[in-house]
């Protein structure tokens, strides 16, 4: 063997320089052009929309236009401070219930012996499940002042009414009960963690369980609680659907609503929605950078190197009690509003006054659901979502690993500047990047406005932040060297991509394809601009069909797209483990 033949036969390869390398920059410069596309140019459109006088479009811009008038014209309105503070002030009562509900259930299910509280933690998540739309139908059957089904019922025992939704009081208490589970998840993960010689050490200095929970308890999850409380008033300051459904009925009115408002008017004031857009926009992305600013640097390690095995807290006579007022939100959140529901569903007549007409079960009947379902707007809507559902998993889930991959695995420049674009729909409400989607696109000469590929886009730009975050969290826990060992072995690049990394990272794309058809198939603001009578989805049309009172019709396609949600994520937890037990044909 020849000297140094050996050394070149065990040194290891090269490694690809991808910062310098051509297919690296064009990659990075592909992935950075599709996301200022889909995300920065409808942002951008709407802001400068809102400077202009007549519409703004993409390519068709009068910049001898430019004016602050839209900004008078919302800021200095008389109703607008009532429109501010009636917005701010429903978050906040919104987002304190939400901590009290959510981190309550969470110390019982975490922290404490009451009797089920496995099944109280797995539980607890299922309001997420429901789409806030459809929570909203079902307050509005449960709780109207009138001809709510509870109010009926109390009435009938010669009570008050239990709750009127459409009060500010009744529209928190739907934002508190439906925004429960973020505080769930951040508090119970904090809690589950926490080492329990702390509260153990409060209790042997003489401190109540009362007393320990509030001096040492919660201050060690309060990095959870802020976090949870800034995401959850973030997502009520632009959440629309609840608002938009509860709102008119108390003569309440929200920033999202008088969005959609001023663009109903005739004729459509157009740029005035845009000022209000920026402003809103402002508020929500103020609200993220203090989320940011409030938990950077901060640690939430609570436990060091040891194992945890914290015992439940005795709570004696209160186990039962705490155990009913666990399950009890579980009733309120999901199991009422879906008999409800049903209820609707199933009546032939939706006039009933007492409780004697509401349980004649002359009145029941399955028609309804054959009638919906026949429909050609609900089968058309229907179809259209779920087209629009695979086509945001599928395109969504390609586009978020290749971001993923170039943020997490390279060394590329400008990847920073790609994170910071996938992560900026955060603090852009939907209704916004709907908006911002029907000004940027309308005028560009590639023919997909008004088809259900626009919908699909503004769902892959706003969907990003979690997209991209579900995929990069399993690219993270891959060992780099796996992939080297396998460039090492004479593997290209595509085949590490199919045979190591994705099998390996199939759980966190198996998570975003799941979550994506969710959120997708759920969601409302987005597509209330982009929509056509060809192109309307399901949550559309259930908006337009209860806007117009058909309220059995809404109640059945509630049902159904529950029913699918629940069979596609089902399917979806059975079909999850990861297919790194097959055969490795082809590996070099």
């Amino acid at each position: 063997m020849p000297p140094g033949s050996s050394r070149r036969t065990i040194r290891k390869p090269k490694r690809h320089n991808v910062r310098r390398s051509l297919p690296g920059r064009l990659t990075i410069g592909a992935l950075l052009a599709i996301a200022a596309v889909l995300i920065v140019l409808p942002v951008g459109i709407l802001l400068l929309g809102s400077f202009l006088i007549e519409p703004p479009r993409a390519l068709h811009v009068d910049w001898s236009g430019l004016t602050l008038r839209n900004y008078a014209e919302v800021l200095f309105d008389r109703t607008f401070p009532a429109l501010l503070g009636l917005s701010l002030g429903a978050a906040c009562v919104g987002t304190a219930g939400a901590l009290v509900i959510g981190t309550g259930l969470a110390w019982l299910a975490v922290r404490s012996d009451v009797p089920g509280r496995r099944i109280l933690e797995a539980s607890a998540v299922t309001p997420l499940f429901v789409s806030p739309l459809i929570g909203a139908f079902a307050w509005e059957i449960l709780g109207s002042p009138q001809s709510g089904i509870l109010n009926i019922m109390a009435r009938e025992i010669h009570l008050p009414g239990l709750i009127n939704v459409y009060t500010f009081g009744g529209i928190c208490f739907v934002f508190a009960i439906y925004y429960a589970p973020y505080v769930f998840l951040f508090s119970a993960a904090s809690l589950r963690n926490m080492d329990p010689v702390l509260e153990e050490a409060a209790a042997m200095c003489g401190a109540s369980r009362l007393r320990s929970v509030l001096d040492v308890t919660l201050p060690l999850i309060a990095p959870a609680l802020v976090s949870s409380a800034l995401l959850v008033f973030v997502l009520l300051i632009e959440l629309f659907s609840i608002p938009a459904v509860l709102g008119p009925g108390g003569n309440l009115n929200f920033l999202s609503v008088e969005i959609w408002n001023l663009i109903g008017v005739t004729p459509p004031k157009v740029n005035e929605a845009s000022a209000l857009g920026v402003v809103l926009l402002v508020i929500t992305a103020t609200l993220v950078l203090v989320q940011r600013r409030v938990l950077g640097g901060r640690s939430f390690v609570t436990v060091a190197g040891k194992g945890l095995r914290p015992t439940p807290v005795k709570l004696g006579g209160a186990r039962l009690p705490c155990a009913l007022a666990g399950f009890g939100y579980i009733a309120v959140a999901v199991v009422l509003p879906y008999a409800a529901l049903v209820f609707i569903a199933l009546r032939k007549s939706l006039y009933f006054s007492n409780v004697a007409a509401i349980v004649d079960s002359r009145q029941f009947g399955v028609g309804q659901f054959a009638q919906t379902l026949s429909d050609p707007v609900v089968q058309t809507a229907l179809r259209n979502s779920m087209l629009v559902g695979a086509g945001t998993m599928i395109f969504g889930c390609l586009l978020y690993f290749a971001m993923a991959y170039v943020i997490q695995r390279t060394k590329l420049p400008g990847r920073t500047l790609l994170d910071a674009i996938t992560t900026l729909p955060i603090a852009i409400p939907g209704l916004i990047i709907g908006l911002g989607f029907l000004w940027a696109w309308i005028s560009l000469p590639i023919g997909i406005y008004g088809t259900l590929w626009i919908i699909i886009l503004a769902y892959v730009a706003q969907f990003s932040p979690q997209g991209v975050r579900a995929i990069g969290a399993s690219l993270i826990q891959i060992h780099p060297e796996l992939e080297e060992s396998s460039r090492v072995s004479g593997a290209t690049m595509t085949a590490t991509l199919r045979y190591i990394v994705m099998p390996l990272a199939w759980p966190g794309i198996f998570s975003a394809l799941v979550l994506l058809f969710v959120l997708s198939f759920r969601e409302l603001a987005t597509a209330l601009f982009l929509y056509t009578s060809n192109t309307i989805i399901f949550s559309v049309a259930m908006f337009d069909l209860w806007s117009r009172g058909s309220t059995s019709t809404v109640a059945v396609m509630a049902l159904v797209q529950a029913a699918i949600l629940l069979v596609f994520v089902a399917a979806g937890q059975a079909a999850r483990r990861p297919p790194i037990d097959q055969p490795v044909k082809g590996m070099p």
